[in-house]
């Protein structure tokens, strides 16, 4: 992170960010695997260094429109540093990607790169009869190709490559990377998160099989976007149980490297079911490998926030019943069931409505947070989904059974009445009293139907007219990611600048920069008025470099000063965060 603009924060947002499906993340070189003999590489001193000075190219920073993903990066450093083990440049490129996932840019264009690494495919080549330099010849020619694939060495590339294969000279980059590493890309990040495989054993039982070997259910999760904004949405989780003759007893794991706090969410759950079930030992079965995966297996996952979805699979694959299609839920759990807090419920809330889902599980704690939809929103996804707050996983069994008991089946039946009432005839019928007496009706039976809750609070006009600290603070990131991320990557280039004639440069911000930085100013402007009071100092520092970005720089002012502004600004902000999450006060109402 970057030193006192991006350093990390105690608290933070984590409450957001631990649902988040992670974007891309850099994965670093494996330098030990044998692909070529890097000792038997012939090249003289000249086109070593100037192949070497090629791949490292690649690695660095281009402009953010043309930008190389972590995967050619990582590739690129593997050769460079097989080439020259002891090149500063390539060591602190490793270590820049892996401790920021940013780099020194360089103002070399692809173009010049792509001409680079072709000159250094035909120094290697000269050497016909050496097998190794064919080989590392192969591996640059296809890093060159897929560096620029429309450009204008792209044909140049193309055709050594194939020459190469055609030869027996292959670039094959199986197991060539390591372990994702995700980096922070704002202000209230954690530090890093390795992703990898997790297993959980469970003591297997006297049962033959299980009940059913398939079941899924909607979860719900918080995601970032390609320009760094967050969004919710609801994703199908799925467990599958097979037989393995090589598991003695079961084991759980995932269809893909998860972060620390997702491994941990799985070892709480399978000790409650180890509890639950441990008076029906005929229910459980031995000798089984059950996977747990998920609809978008390609995008990193870590947050405890999908405990509860994890209980009820596996719970229904012991006991055979399946669950409603369109439920939905969230929430962390503890080894003797208590839902616990989670960040984003609100968005996650907007991520459901979209998927279409009718019937959605949060956290008690987080109950507050859902009159910020309604405050943010309307009434409309209180109608067109049942919410209900969670505070045991038995809640969460009741309303996600296909097969649901009577008294919740007649109860959600009657809470659709009224909402079909109040969507024909308008927000106004909720004062009525018939309106407001059966909404009593659907609470006095269900007590925790946060949505039947909510909506009387509205006709009766007793809903908070201010969002809550946890709301408030997950709007302005969500309005403001993208403009924060652009405004600390510049902060950090400027840090390797050099050159005085062009110090400030990085804060020329494109055309889609500003957009960003103007549509978070007009949000931020629509939340003014609803925001928690103890966080309109945040609020105006945020909004401060928001619109430094939306209007740039002065009439007279110089790039460098116009930098050393937003530097400022950027500092500005971070004390005020500070400040507020030192707050007893604001740190007790953030925790529910």
């Amino acid at each position: 992170m970057i030193p006192r603009v991006f350093s990390v924060l105690v608290l933070a947002l984590g409450l957001l960010w631990g649902g988040l499906a992670h974007a891309d993340a850099y994965r670093p070189p494996d330098l030990e695997k044998e692909i070529f003999d890097t000792k038997a590489v012939e090249l003289d001193r000249f086109d070593r260094s100037g192949a070497v000075s090629a791949l490292v190219s690649v690695a660095r920073d281009f402009d953010e429109e043309d930008e190389v993903d972590f995967e050619l990066r990582a590739h690129a450093l593997a050769i460079a540093a097989r080439l020259d083990s002891d090149n500063e440049k390539v060591d602190s490129t490793l270590e820049q990607l892996k401790d920021k996932q940013e780099t020194i840019s360089e103002s070399a264009d692809k173009s010049r790169v792509s001409r680079r690494l072709a000159s250094a495919v035909r120094a290697l080549v000269r050497k016909k009869d050496n097998e190794d330099n064919l080989t590392c010849a192969a591996y640059i020619s296809d890093i060159g190709y897929r560096l620029d694939p429309e450009g204008d060495y792209a044909s140049k590339h193309e055709k050594q490559r194939d020459e190469l294969e055609d030869d027996g000279h292959k670039a094959d980059w199986k197991d060539m990377l390591g372990r994702p590493i995700h980096k922070a890309r704002n202000p209230w990040e954690q530090e890093e998160t390795v992703f990898e495989k997790k297993e959980v054993e469970m003591p297997g039982g006297k049962g033959e099989r299980f009940a059913q070997s398939q079941s899924r259910v909607n979860g719900l999760v918080v995601r970032q976007l390609g320009n760094g904004n967050l969004a919710g949405s609801a994703s199908t989780v799925n467990a599958t149980a097979l037989r393995e003759d090589d598991v003695d007893d079961l084991l759980f794991t995932f269809n893909q490297d998860v972060g620390p706090m997702m491994g941990g969410c799985l070892e709480e759950v399978i000790k409650f079911l180890r509890i639950r079930y441990d008076s029906e030992p005929e229910k459980i079965p031995s000798g089984y490998k059950i996977e747990l995966g998920f609809q978008d297996k390609y995008v990193l996952k870590d947050g405890p926030s999908a405990a509860t979805v994890f209980t009820l699979l596996l719970d229904s694959l012991f006991s055979g019943e399946k669950l409603d299609e369109q439920f939905a839920c969230t929430g962390d759990m503890t080894a003797d069931g208590m839902v616990q807090k989670i960040g984003g419920a609100a968005a996650k809330i907007r991520g459901a409505t979209k998927r279409g889902c009718k019937i959605v599980g949060i956290p008690i704690d987080n109950g507050k947070e859902i009159g910020d939809v309604l405050l943010l929103d309307g009434i409309e996804q209180l109608l067109d989904i049942q919410i209900f707050t969670l505070k045991t996983f038995d809640q969460a069994y009741a309303i996600s059974r296909a097969e649901k008991s009577a008294e919740v089946t007649e109860t959600l039946e009657l809470f659709k009445a009224v909402a079909d009432v109040v969507r024909d005839q308008g927000e106004e019928v909720l004062a009525n009293a018939e309106v407001q007496k059966r909404l009593e009706t659907v609470i006095e039976r269900m007590p925790n139907h946060l949505s039947a809750k909510l909506l009387l609070q509205k006709g009766k006009d007793e809903h908070s007219k201010v969002l809550t600290v946890g709301g408030t603070l997950n709007q302005i990131e969500i309005a403001t990611s993208a403009t924060l991320r652009t405004v600390g990557r510049a902060v950090f280039t400027s840090r390797f600048n050099d050159d005085d004639e062009d110090e400030g440069d990085e804060f020329d911000f494109d055309k889609e920069a500003v957009n960003d930085a103007k549509e978070a100013l007009e949000v931020l402007e629509t939340l003014e008025e609803a925001i928690d009071p103890r966080l309109k100092k945040y609020h105006k520092s945020v909004v401060t470099i928001c619109k430094s970005v939306a209007d740039g720089p002065g009439d007279d002012e110089k790039a460098k000063a116009y930098g050393n502004r937003l530097k400022e600004e950027m500092e500005s902000m971070q004390a005020v965060y500070k400040k507020l999450v030192s707050d007893p006060e604001i740190l007790e109402d953030m925790g529910g």
